[in-house]
């Protein structure tokens, strides 16, 4: 089966929330590799960065469409 083209068959994407980074950045310094001292975990990917492609459902592989 082919791979899924939005996340290139890993499963996985950047979380949308957190644009990866796994931490809620208050606005201060938006280029933050670590997270500061205190600095909220991300709700959405759980502070790992990534989340479940949404296309695939974390499987990595093409989804056949339906409608077809």
């Amino acid at each position: 089966m082919p791979a899924c083209t939005r996340c290139n068959g890993k499963g996985s994407i950047g979380c949308p929330q957190c644009e990866g980074r796994g931490f809620i950045d208050e606005g201060q310094l938006e280029l933050l590799v670590e997270p500061p001292r205190g600095a909220p975990r991300c709700p959405a990917c759980n502070g790992t960065g990534t989340v479940a492609c949404p296309d695939c459902e974390g499987s990595g592989a093409e989804v056949a469409d339906d409608d077809e």
